[in-house]
């Protein structure tokens, strides 16, 4: 019977382990990509302290010192900056499951991606609610009053900031993790569909194209979801289909050839776009006077450039980033621990020196520069701790026997298990 059972059982996963640990197909590794997830990550930092000088774009704390031009300089980066983080994933994903077996590669992704996003939504997000509280409703507790109340899940002092994954325990700029665990759950249900010789052969006639031909055939599923979904929601599925364009043309080296060849071309195209971005976003989206003709028009052309400053930044990293250093393994394994803490501390130290009028240069560049300094020396301190390490996405540096690391595993499954219960249902 038991056998019957784990012959059934291997029956229904033979093509998913045909999938799976691959090994020998495995490419160098691509440092240029490696690169660009560092640059891609560290630019969020800039890009979320443009957030609080924003005059127009919601955010969870403002400065006093609010802008509208700063919205033409976070221009040039909002249309496509999540775009290439999620490609780059979607690349990642490729590479990882050339080397794990099924079951390796399902748990060992869920304990990297949901244990970091349980310790930063419980210890980590609850200063951005209390400086955002205390701005909007002039809440009147300290931290470590507020931080208690925020474990009682029904404190009345929440009703008004009910949204999240529990009772106002919300995932705020965290929420790429939770959606990369779940997209990553869709995309090994079809990777059989994926990996099937007629559609592999279809993505390399593809790349063997010309690029305009490959950017408009990547560009009409964008575009096709921009008109179809609603906008403040868009940036969910616009994740998943950047995350497949990444895991389908991790391995097609035609494809990075075009974009290398055609670097300045892309580089003019995107200033261009870039401008005409802006022009639209003056004169169409902040004008209540607009027809809908003339938003979906800048919707489109939005939804291009975003397209355009993909693929723009993966040719240039091809130029010029295509090399190792002895210094990215180290910027890569800082990559999670900045991503995780640096909103918190832009809002806390923007939230610390609002009092103290520093003025609308030297604020920005204070907390620009203090988080910086705040998360390396964050992340100094946890990676020398190995049983810190995987809290905050970062690989244990000593070395430890299969049974210890099962362990390990299995202890760590077990407590994002309520955490994935949620996110399932």
């Amino acid at each position: 019977m038991v056998k019957q059972l784990k012959n059934g059982l291997g029956s229904v996963f033979s093509p998913w382990r045909n999938v799976f640990n691959h090994s020998c197909e495995s490419l160098p590794r691509r440092y240029e990509l490696d690169w660009l997830r560092v640059l891609a990550f560290g630019l969020l930092i800039f890009y979320h302290t443009g957030m609080l000088y924003s005059q127009s774009w919601g955010f969870h704390f403002k400065s006093q010192y609010l802008s509208s031009g700063v919205e033409n300089a976070m221009l040039l980066l909002s249309p496509w900056r999540m775009g290439l983080i999620w490609f780059i994933s979607g690349v990642a994903l490729r590479f990882i499951a050339a080397r794990l077996s099924f079951w390796d590669f399902l748990v060992s992704r869920s304990i990297l991606i949901l244990l970091p996003l349980l310790v930063g939504i419980w210890f980590v997000v609850p200063v951005q609610l209390y400086a955002q509280m205390s701005q909007e409703s002039g809440l009147t507790l300290n931290y470590w009053q507020f931080y208690q109340a925020f474990f009682d899940l029904s404190h009345p002092i929440f009703k008004n900031y009910s949204a999240g994954i529990w009772p106002h325990v919300d995932v705020n700029h965290l929420w790429y993790l939770r959606s990369l665990w779940q997209f990553t759950l869709l995309l090994v249900l079809i990777l059989p569909l994926l990996h099937l010789s007629k559609v592999q052969a279809l993505i390399t006639y593809l790349c063997e194209q010309s690029l305009l031909i490959i950017f408009i055939v990547l560009l009409l599923p964008l575009c096709a979801l921009k008109l179809s979904w609603p906008s403040d929601t868009f940036r969910y599925p616009m994740g998943a289909l950047f995350l497949l364009y990444g895991y389908l043309l991790a391995w097609q080296p035609v494809f990075y050839n075009q974009l290398l060849r055609c670097w300045r071309v892309l580089l003019g195209l995107f200033i261009v776009g870039y401008l005409l971005v802006v022009a639209g976003y003056h004169i169409i989206w902040q004008n209540p006077a607009s027809s809908q003709w003339q938003i979906t028009s800048m919707d489109m052309l939005y939804t291009t450039q975003r397209l355009l400053g993909v693929v723009l930044m993966l040719a240039l990293a091809q130029r010029f980033l295509n090399r190792n250093h002895p210094i990215l393994s180290k910027l890569n394994g800082a990559v999670f621990p900045f991503y995780i803490l640096h909103q918190s501390v832009i809002i806390a130290l923007a939230f610390w020196f609002t009092p103290m009028q520093l003025g609308v240069i030297i604020e920005p560049l204070a907390i620009i520069s203090l988080t910086f300094m705040i998360c390396w020396f964050f992340y100094e301190v946890i990676s020398g701790f190995d049983v810190l390490c995987p809290l905050f996405g970062i690989k244990p540096s000593g070395q430890y026997s299969r049974k210890l690391r099962f362990y390990a595993r299995l202890i760590g499954f077990g407590i994002i298990s309520p955490l994935m219960l949620v996110l399932l249902i």
